[in-house]
């Protein structure tokens, strides 16, 4: 399998984004670190896990922590934002974000 290159996952991000109706982060830099994060987990794991959690390396178990997570929609609507702040809301789109609570639970993490 060949490696993803950072064009292959702003594909990737383009389409869950019009797929979900996610908005993502209007911030480019901030988009840029995550897309690349993403790339080093998919060209290590062969998956887009979340690179702001610690993962198993299976993807069974990381399931949750595949972007967007299972997280991703709770943690806009009550947030403003994902927790690695990749997609956001409409209201959000205009202010600065901060970091949120994980609402992963403990015993999933490695």
């Amino acid at each position: 399998m060949p490696d993803k290159q950072i064009k292959d996952v702003y594909t990737f991000l383009n389409a869950v984004s019009n797929k979900q109706n996610l908005l993502l982060n209007p911030d480019a830099d901030h988009v840029e670190s995550i897309a690349e994060g993403l790339m080093e987990m998919y060209n290590s794991l062969g998956y887009y896990c979340c690179p702001c959690r610690e993962a198993w390396g299976e993807r069974e178990k990381d399931r949750d922590i595949c972007c967007p997570c299972d997280y991703c929609k709770d943690d806009i609507e009550e947030f403003g934002q994902c927790y690695c702040g990749l997609f956001i809301s409409e209201i959000s789109r205009n202010r600065e974000l901060g970091s949120i609570p994980d609402r992963r639970d403990e015993d999933l993490y490695p």
